[in-house]
């Protein structure tokens, strides 16, 4: 778990937050571009490929502000893994949330920490099976109601 807090300490020392949530100047005239969120992906994989851990997951897609998003994954038993979310220039904070599947439903796990939009989750996984990841738009931007999120998991 170490591991992972320091990478993904040392991602928010390159202010990657702050640089995805610019990026307007790269986006095409419809706003459909996306352009601003993997021009910003470069430096995050950089950072986590300088490190002792391994991405196993990114996505891109849209959330809108009056909905949220859902993502499923396996996790395995005995790794750390980090769950980073963000947004584009739209979106002012994103929130993120997990979930442990049961016979009963889905069991609420935590919720990620707030860093100048970005959020991250850290979890040492006890048990392995399906889980499920939230992602809302907590806050958008003046005049938007949908934006991109980028969501990279990783693990050591």
């Amino acid at each position: 778990m170490k591991q992972l807090s320091v990478t993904l300490i040392s991602i928010f020392i390159l202010s990657f937050s702050a640089f995805s949530q610019t990026g307007s100047e790269l986006d095409n005239e419809k706003g459909t571009s996306m352009k601003p969120m993997i021009n910003s992906l470069s430096d995050v994989v950089n950072a986590i490929e300088e490190s002792d851990v391994e991405i196993v997951h990114i996505e891109f897609d849209l959330v809108f502000d009056d909905s949220s998003k859902e993502i499923y994954r396996n996790l395995t038993k005995d790794y750390s893994y980090g769950f980073l979310a963000y947004g584009d220039y739209r979106i002012a904070k994103i929130g993120i949330e997990l979930y442990k599947e049961t016979d009963t439903g889905w069991d609420y796990i935590k919720t990620g920490e707030l860093s100048e939009g970005t959020m991250t989750i850290l979890y040492d996984v006890t048990e392995t099976g399906r889980y499920k990841i939230v992602l809302r738009a907590l806050q958008m931007n003046e005049g938007y109601n949908v934006g991109h999120y980028g969501l990279v998991v990783l693990h050591d």
